[in-house]
């Protein structure tokens, strides 16, 4: 497939290397997050992925996102709890597994993390920033002081803890110090040598950050937040058409097949194959005419095969992703994209055969 006109900076000589730790795996609602909700499926599967990525040149750690805290029911602040209020039906928590901890278990200190980045301020995304030292600063998004600070007890009807800031560093990402655009984003660059960007990507919420990761000098890893919360809102798109046959390495049903035709899937309609299956589901977005925005934004990165997209909740990605200590700097020779874009049609086929 050709490249999508995308103007990246150009390559400075630098690259970060990239780690996937799954924090969280949870199930929610389908029709809390996609519209139409499918009528065979009463829940989805969400992975709650945080990010490691170190600048080789500057020698820095940085983490984007941290998923849940471990001791969440205890210490969410009630308009948190108030959310939680529909029971399991709404949301259940399957898995936790502690972000900090898990890299202290690899050897990396604490304070060896120079920021804690925030894709928004979301308790699946905040984690605890408390458990830092106060060497290691939070990055939110642009707005995020005025519509989120201070936090609970201060503000008791904030969604985020005071805690996370106490005598921490908290630095907005400031655009107007930057004239840097990439694919219609605002951006700046993070560690100012062109391995590392944030995006400012409103919708979800006026504050939300996407990360573009350079992972070799003809690669990158962009990190999508909450810009969706099933790939199916983000392809096929008319810069990723479905094909007309899913090669083998993207089947993992059973019986085993070589090609999977897609025509056969329950959800296609007359050319249909360049649009998303699902909708952006109102209920979950500050701002959906943003949102819907931002998305199309990415469809014309996902269309490019020097870009693997990783929404923070795309749990399809899981057997094909390389999760932490390893990285996956190495994703385009070893056919992630490839091996994983159409993994989500499974659902679809499993869901018509019942």
């Amino acid at each position: 497939m050709s490249h999508h006109a995308i103007d990246f900076p150009p390559d400075q000589g630098h690259n970060v290397k990239i780690s996937v730790i799954n924090g969280a795996t949870s199930k929610m609602r389908t029709d809390l997050v996609m519209d139409p909700a499918p009528a065979d499926k009463s829940h989805i599967t969400l992975a709650g992925y945080s990010f490691l990525i170190e600048s080789q040149n500057r020698g820095q750690k940085v983490l984007f996102d941290l998923a849940f805290m471990t001791d969440l029911e205890t210490r969410m602040p009630p308009a948190v709890k108030a959310l939680f209020a529909g029971g399991e039906d709404m949301m259940t928590i399957e898995e936790l597994q502690d972000v900090p901890s898990t890299i202290q278990a690899h050897g990396i200190d604490l304070s060896a993390i120079n920021a804690v980045i925030w894709s928004h301020a979301h308790i699946d995304h905040v984690g605890d920033p408390s458990v830092f030292p106060p060497s290691t600063k939070l990055v939110v998004g642009p707005g995020f002081k005025e519509s989120c600070m201070p936090g609970y007890p201060t503000n008791p009807n904030s969604f985020i803890l005071e805690s996370y800031f106490h005598g921490r560093t908290v630095h907005e990402v400031n655009l107007s110090t930057s004239d840097v655009t990439i694919g219609g984003f605002q951006a700046v660059d993070f560690f100012g040598d062109g391995s590392f960007f944030l995006l400012h990507a409103p919708g979800h919420t006026a504050h939300h950050l996407c990360g573009l990761c350079r992972t070799t000098r003809e690669s990158w890893v962009l990190l999508g937040g909450d810009a969706c919360h099933h790939i199916g809102q983000l392809r096929p798109s008319p810069f990723r058409p479905l094909p007309d046959q899913v090669p083998t390495t993207a089947c993992t049903w059973n019986p085993p097949v070589e090609q999977c035709s897609c025509v056969y899937l329950p959800h296609l309609g007359p050319n249909k194959k360049k649009d998303t299956f699902y909708r952006l589901a109102a209920g979950m977005q500050e701002d959906l005419e943003q949102a819907g925005e931002t998305l199309e934004k990415l469809k014309a990165f996902d269309g490019r095969d020097d870009v693997l997209i990783v929404m923070t909740h795309d749990a399809t990605l899981l057997p094909v992703l390389n999760l932490f200590p390893r990285t996956i700097n190495d994703w385009r020779s070893e056919e992630v994209a490839e091996r994983g874009r159409w993994l989500f049609l499974q659902e679809l086929v499993e869901g018509a055969a019942t």
